[in-house]
């Protein structure tokens, strides 16, 4: 491991359709600027000796670090504002040596990050519009955690809280996708284009995260059969609009939706479960890929996903460590 930090934020996470159907605010420039300097800050003042910053189509993080007192490395890979950016800004993080990544953005933009960088040690930081994946934490503490693991000699599983689940989309004849926190499986066109705002049409959803507590799809699963992040099994909710059960979860912040359950099954690591066409596969929350009637997919969860790093635990360890503070008295 290298003690050099990537940092990768989503200049454009917060922004889409589910912020106008909701009651969300909508993150501006200038607090992304200031956040992304603070975990610069904090990366470099607990032992980072570079941060690796991705560049973005908007000129964000150019004014970012413009005058930063830091060694700053950034990546320009030529960003054309689209969620590839962060697929191939986490792929050149990982072939670069870089030792850990803080990620700023929503469930979105943590996938985009496992699709260029499956197994990547991440400080998971919520700034997004649907936030199931990641937690909220100060910019400076997120920073402050990615520098820390990378300025120790100390192994990556003592500061992972744990593995993230993947489920693996696979069709024939397509890129393989994944998602982080669930997938929904759309039969008609009810959904609209670009994010997924509303539960009509929406024929079963599969959720590697399941918790009552969470916005999004995974809430509707959490509210029937919540799991831990360390459990290797997803949930699988077959809906129903007709169905005498019914399953009340916020889709999006302050949206709640009132789905009707037709059955709830639990889908062990590495066992698949089989889609047909016609069908729109939602993967966190976005509209990403579509079946003819005539073909079929799978979708298999498995526990290989990014290392998810455990803050507090690493600030554990540091301080145990004497990280923090130095004693001329002591003679060791």
């Amino acid at each position: 491991m290298t003690a050099r930090v990537g940092v990768i934020v989503n200049a454009r996470a917060g922004k889409d359709l589910r912020r106008l159907v909701a009651h969300a605010s909508t993150p501006n420039d200038a607090t992304r600027i200031a956040d992304l300097r603070r975990i610069i800050a904090g990366a470099h003042q607990s032992g980072a000796e570079s941060v690796v910053v991705a560049a973005d189509a908007y000129g964000l993080v150019e004014r970012a670090v413009a005058g930063v007192d830091a060694p700053v490395e950034l990546l320009d890979i030529g960003p054309d504002g689209t969620a590839n950016d962060t697929v191939r800004a986490a792929r050149y993080m990982r072939d670069d040596d870089v030792g850990a990544l803080v990620v700023s953005g929503g469930d979105g933009t943590h996938r985009d990050v496992a699709r260029g960088w499956r197994d990547a040690p991440i400080v998971a930081r919520a700034a997004g519009t649907n936030n199931a994946f990641p937690q909220a934490v100060d910019p400076t503490i997120a920073g402050m955690a990615a520098g820390l693991v990378v300025s120790t000699d100390q192994p990556l599983q003592d500061f992972t809280a744990y593995r993230a689940l993947v489920i693996d989309i696979d069709i024939e004849g397509a890129p393989h996708d994944l998602a982080l926190v669930n997938v929904a499986i759309v039969r008609d066109d009810a959904a609209g284009s670009g994010s997924l705002w509303g539960i009509e049409g929406v024929d079963e959803v599969f959720a590697a995260i399941a918790e009552p507590w969470t916005i999004g799809p995974s809430a509707l699963a959490g509210v029937v059969a919540p799991t831990s992040r360390s459990d290797e099994r997803g949930v699988l909710l077959d809906l129903d609009p007709e169905a005498p059960q019914r399953i009340t979860a916020p889709l999006a912040p302050g949206h709640f939706v009132d789905a009707g359950l037709r059955s709830v099954s639990v889908v062990e690591s590495g066992q698949p479960v089989a889609v047909r066409g016609p069908a729109r596969f939602a993967v966190d929350g976005e509209l990403a890929g579509s079946l003819r009637s005539d073909e079929w997919a799978s979708m298999t969860i498995r526990n290989d996903g990014p290392h998810v790093i455990d803050i507090r635990r690493t600030f554990s360890i540091a301080v145990r460590q004497g990280r923090f503070y130095t004693d001329p008295s002591r003679t060791d």
